[in-house]
Parts: C-alpha cells; sequence; structure tokens
C-alpha cells in the first residue's frame, strides 16, 4: 500500500523502473529525516567495495560491508540499526529501527557481541533533497513511497533490495518489480 504523498521518516523511496539517474536508479532510499527546508536519506541497495576495517582505524577486525548512502558528502559515515536502546543518541525511525548514534558504543558492541553484524549497515555519503525538491519528483512520480520492513532492511541481500521492496507491495507493483532496464532491448 502506498504511503503518504509526504514521506516521513522511517518511509521507503523506491525509484521509478525507468529513472534514468545514475545515482538512483532502481535504488530505495530511507528517509531519516524530512523537514520544510528539506529532506535526508540513504540509499539502500548500492553496495561499496569497502568494509568498515578500511576506513574505521578503530575496528580493524570488523569486516562489516559499506553502502554508498548517496552522492553527497561521501566522506561522511552513517548506519542504521536494530538495538535503539544500546546506543545513546540514536534517533528512532520506525519501531526498533535507528538511526546513527554513540559511534564508539556501537565498535564495543560489535567487538563485545552486544550486537551482531546483521543488526547494523553501514553508508558512506547520503541522498538529500533540497527544499521542495522531493515533493516536486513525488509528483512527477520520479519515487514510489512505503513502508520500511525489518526483513527487507536487515535480511535482504543489498542487490535485490529494490525488487523486493515493490514485491513487498504487492499488486501493480509486482509487475514493476520485473521491468526489463530497457525495454526497448526487451
Amino acid at each position: 500500500m502506498q504511503a503518504a504523498n509526504i514521506p516521513q521518516p522511517g518511509s521507503l523511496l523506491i525509484s521509478d523502473p525507468f529513472l534514468q539517474d545514475p545515482h538512483f536508479s532502481r535504488t530505495v532510499v530511507l528517509i531519516c529525516e524530512h523537514q520544510p527546508a528539506g529532506s535526508f536519506g540513504l540509499v539502500l541497495n548500492q553496495p561499496m567495495n569497502l568494509l568498515l576495517s578500511d576506513i574505521v582505524p578503530a575496528a580493524p577486525d570488523l569486516q562489516l560491508p559499506i553502502l554508498c548512502g548517496g552522492p553527497i558528502a561521501n566522506d561522511t559515515l552513517h548506519f542504521i540499526h536494530r538495538k535503539p536502546d544500546l546506543l545513546q543518541n540514536s534517533i528512532r525511525l520506525k519501531g526498533n529501527i535507528a538511526w546513527n548514534g554513540d559511534f564508539f558504543q556501537i565498535i564495543q558492541h560489535l567487538k563485545s557481541g552486544k550486537m551482531e553484524e546483521s543488526d547494523i549497515l553501514f553508508f558512506l555519503g547520503y541522498s538529500g533533497w533540497a527544499e521542495g525538491q522531493l515533493q516536486q519528483e513525488l509528483q512527477e512520480k520520479t519515487w514510489i513511497t512505503s513502508e520500511i520492513s525489518n526483513s527487507l532492511l536487515f535480511d535482504t541481500e543489498p542487490k535485490v533490495r529494490w525488487q523486493n521492496a515493490l514485491l513487498e507491495m504487492k499488486g501493480e507493483y509486482v509487475h514493476m518489480a520485473n521491468y526489463p532496464i530497457n525495454p526497448q532491448l526487451n
């Protein structure tokens, strides 16, 4: 079922199957913040060829994959997790899904086993929209809005999140999940 037109934190933006923007073609974006001045989100299905240990010297044993959160500020690290009660300063998005928190606590909890690798996703960069930009893109039907599920976020391989997000919506979206990238080549 399609969510309200204005995405709230914890909502998903699923790109239209024919969106040609190289940064957002067949992507799923988790909205972390939406305010009148703009919106902030993280792309959930663009793996990078990096591990947490490659970019955080304090975590040499943590071989967690890094996702590209979007084309803005690729030198910033963000994370989504499902242990908001363990981390100070977490921003709860929906249910037990939270954004950021105390990074040093994350490292400690991962090393001690209080958090599992499957409880967290790391991102370099983010996706952002200026005032009114996301609303305009929604009116142009660039994005399909939906609700996030724990299984899509933490139990689904990044490469199939776009397709699975559409399949979870059922109805007409099931057909969209199988549209070819370029129908003219079909």
